[in-house]
């Protein structure tokens, strides 16, 4: 049952929390606004920043000439687990080249990309105005555009102090001068078109037409602007081993990043062709050296064959002599091989590289074999033995020549037809921040969240009272009557009371009274009208009701009765009206209103409570029912000092306005005077948090 009970409460409290979410429409819709706004503001002022995109493709043209002269090499890379063959360079490699130092630092001179310029414009010209500024970079000077101004900034060298600090260029026609922007102070003054050389500064800045206006200018370190360049630079393969590597680069000028990334790309497809053709001629001087000795080698093996054939005739060979004979040469020129690459690799590595010590390797590897092979052919007969032993030599050299001389004519017609490998796909461009739709939509709904957090927090911070059953286990007094809250400029639904009139009809008669009083714990807006109402209820079954507006400083029954009555209670507590003249009759039958009158700081009911008992002692009998609206009770006495002459208590709260404390108080006050509050009227309650039956006669 407990459980069933709390499962209950909880969902009226998501309910609750809903729609006070809800009402709260008008904070929501102002968070919204105020973010679209500003987030039109940023748009505004923000510069569209676009990308360039360019694709290259590393296609492989890069193979060692020696990586041709004998298929073992290849097992040699696996085995150093090292490329020392002619295989592919990664594409990770030719990456950090291109945003290597070597290849930026050029692209930051040939455009001086080391000298950034930008207007000074502030936030309302950014609003206002469209921005028409952009720039031309080139070797020769840096060319600003800005609306009508026109000029270029043709050098610009600065002490070491002040690179990388912003300074202020201000033109003023023909003139200008520099200030530091952190200061303020002017550091020099020049004329346009003229070279100023003073104290390391050396500025020419050059234009065919006068220039006003103000600049924030910066001259870089080299460090700086390769920093400057890096960031905009994003560099990454499109997928793995595909040799497709995509280049962005991004920047508000559309024609500058066009610029900068083909002059980036040019640079890196110069230098890259200058390193490949170094390497060829390295290769070629390489096989110009070994050519000759080559040479000279097979011709004296030649003549020694031949002298040994001329003496002995032709050798009649067994089978397992050929057998030998054909391993002998293989392995022999394997090894030629191999120290031909291994003396190529010792000007580019020392001995301990692992590339070097592979090879070597395989170089002892080889020689064992070969040293086992001749002991084998030693055991032959001499003849046979020095025929085999000339042969080899004589195959040996024949084929390292051929392959020597083949890779050599390779090679130099490689070079002499050596052309760029770098294709470049495409230049699409397109903005890529800010996403303005993308932001607009989630303004909408950063500020829709702010507005929900702001009225939860207020939500939060309504502590006050808001279920019936909480003020009776609390406090101990009945709530007899919940009043839904009123709509902006509407009246408020108080058809409520009409199911009261009988309840308190009863109470005053269990009493043998004829007064009620009607307060509030706190001020409540809508006391008068609730007190109106009731009175009305009251006269319409034909009884005499009398309402008194006793409230000297707020009451507003006068107004509520549109009552022309210039005199009131206030008047009649000090003596300057009587009975008659304050007592008035209302549009309504059976009803009168005795006004509050002028009120003033000598009129209470505390300090004339005589006269207001000689008052209610004349009133009481002429009246079937007297209803007396006093101020609250936490505000003044009155209350205390009116329920000695009523026969029920009424005390209006306010729907998590009033605070528990604060009904506990009043309590104790009525407690203490040895008066009680008879029943409560919760007003102001959401139509949410109200059911309300309307049962009306059809038509």
């Amino acid at each position: 049952m407990n459980q069933n009970t709390q499962s209950i409460d909880d969902t009226i409290d998501l309910k609750e929390l809903l729609f006070s979410i809800l009402q709260q429409w008008k904070v929501i819709f102002i968070c919204i606004l105020f973010t679209v706004i500003s987030t039109l503001i940023y748009l505004k002022i923000t510069k569209d920043t676009y990308s360039v995109d360019a694709k290259i493709q590393i296609i492989d043209s890069k193979q060692n000439p020696l990586s041709s002269l004998a298929p073992q090499l290849a097992s040699l890379s696996s085995l150093a687990g090292l490329d020392i063959g002619g295989s592919q360079q990664t594409t990770q490699t030719e990456i950090e080249i291109l945003k290597s130092r070597s290849v930026l630092v050029q692209a930051i001179e040939d455009l001086n990309l080391d000298i950034q310029i930008k207007p000074v414009n502030s936030l309302w010209q950014k609003i206002t105005t469209s921005d028409k500024f952009y720039t031309d970079y080139s070797k020769e000077a840096v060319q600003i555009f800005d609306n009508k101004n026109i000029f270029s900034i043709k050098k610009i060298e600065i002490p070491k102090e002040y690179l990388d600090q912003n300074l202020i260029l201000s033109f003023n026609g023909y003139n200008f001068s520099l200030s530091d922007e952190k200061t303020g102070l002017e550091l020099l003054k020049g004329k346009v078109n003229q070279n100023l050389s003073i104290n390391g500064w050396n500025i020419i800045i050059a234009s065919k037409q006068p220039v006003q206006g103000q600049y924030i200018t910066q001259k870089q370190t080299t460090f700086t602007a390769v920093k400057t360049v890096l960031l905009a630079l994003k560099i990454a393969e499109t997928a793995k081993q595909t040799g497709i590597v995509n280049i962005t680069y991004s920047g508000t000028d559309k024609a500058h990043i066009i610029k900068v990334l083909n002059q980036i790309i040019k640079i890196y497809q110069a230098q890259r062709l200058a390193t490949k053709s170094a390497e060829k001629e390295k290769t070629l001087n390489f096989l110009d050296n070994q050519l000759p000795q080559l040479k000279k080698s097979l011709e004296q093996a030649e003549q020694k064959f031949n002298t040994f054939r001329e003496t002995n005739g032709t050798i009649d060979i067994q089978q397992e002599s050929a057998l030998y004979l054909k391993q002998s040469i293989e392995l022999e020129t394997q090894k030629i091989q191999l120290e031909q690459k291994k003396a190529e690799l010792t000007a580019q590595y020392t001995a301990q590289h692992p590339a070097i010590q592979a090879i070597q390797a395989q170089i002892a590897m080889l020689s064992d074999k070969i040293s086992t092979l001749d002991n084998a052919l030693t055991k032959l007969p001499n003849k046979q033995s020095q025929y085999l032993q000339y042969f080899r030599e004589v195959q040996v050299q024949t084929q390292l020549y051929t392959n020597l001389l083949g890779t050599y004519q390779t090679l130099s017609l490689a070079k002499a037809g050596e052309m760029g490998n770098i294709r470049i796909l495409d230049y699409p461009i397109e903005p890529i921040k800010p996403k303005k739709l993308v932001i607009l939509i989630l303004s909408i709904f950063v500020g829709g969240f702010i507005g929900v957090l702001i009225a939860l927090v207020r939500k939060m911070l309504q502590t006050g009272v808001r279920h019936r059953e909480e003020i009776e286990q609390a406090v101990g007094i009945k709530t007899y009557v919940e009043l839904p809250k009123a709509k902006k400029k509407v009246a408020p639904e108080l058809h409520a009371l009409k199911t009261f009139i009988p309840t308190l009809r009863f109470k005053l008669q269990q009493k043998q009274h004829n007064v009620a009083l009607i307060t509030s714990v706190t001020p409540d807006q809508n006391q008068g009208v609730i007190a109106q109402h009731l009175a009305l209820y009251l006269s319409q079954a034909g009884q005499k009701v009398l309402v008194i507006d006793s409230d000297l400083y707020r009451g507003e029954l006068d107004q509520l009765f549109k009552s022309t009555s210039k005199v009131g209670l206030a008047e009649y507590l000090r003596g300057q009206a009587n009975l008659d003249q304050i007592i008035v009759n209302t549009t309504y039958p059976n009803l009168s209103l005795i006004g509050r009158g002028q009120s003033n700081d000598e009129a209470s009911i505390s300090s004339h409570q005589s006269i207001f008992a000689q008052l209610m002692q004349q009133i009481s009998n002429q009246y079937d029912y007297i209803l007396i609206s006093s101020a609250p009770v936490l505000a003044t006495s009155d209350s205390l000092n009116l329920a000695q002459f009523t026969g029920f208590n009424l005390c209006l709260v306010q729907y998590g306005q009033t605070q528990l404390k604060d009904i506990e108080l009043a309590k104790s006050y009525f407690v203490n005077a040895g008066l009680e509050i008879d029943g409560l009227i919760l007003d102001q309650i959401p139509s949410y948090q109200i059911n309300q039956y309307q049962y009306r006669t059809s038509k």
